[in-house]
């Protein structure tokens, strides 16, 4: 059996800090609090809190990258039990951010030459 990759965009293993704030319907928050990202793509971030998340839960979340923090707007695809009380939650990004999209293209080329592939 044949692996098939299903995601539009790769993914780059990373470890940056994030805050986020989750939002009703009406865009009042919820809760808020503090995680860390664990891979990121053009398309979606996979994140470890200690707070679950409901399916299509609508997150702002605040990524610090490059020394500057950035905020971008997300849906919950999907939200997991991961060790030691920790949730892993798969948030696919609703709105374009030019500084992530550029943040992950450096770190897909830096990986492919790291790799041999590029």
């Amino acid at each position: 059996m044949t692996f098939v990759e299903k995601r539009k965009h790769p993914r780059v293993n990373i470890n940056n800090l994030i805050s986020y704030r989750c939002m009703d319907d009406s865009g009042n928050q919820t809760k808020e609090g503090r995680g860390k990202s664990i891979n990121i793509s053009q398309g979606g971030i996979l994140i470890e809190t200690h707070d679950p998340f409901e399916w299509q839960d609508i997150i702002r979340l605040f990524i610090d990258i490059e020394d500057e923090s950035v905020n971008i707007k997300g849906k919950v695809v999907y939200c997991n039990a991961a060790n030691f009380g920790k949730f892993r939650t798969g948030i696919q990004f609703l709105e374009t951010n030019e500084k992530i999209v550029s943040f992950v293209i450096k770190l897909l080329e830096t990986y492919s030459k790291l790799l041999g592939i590029a």
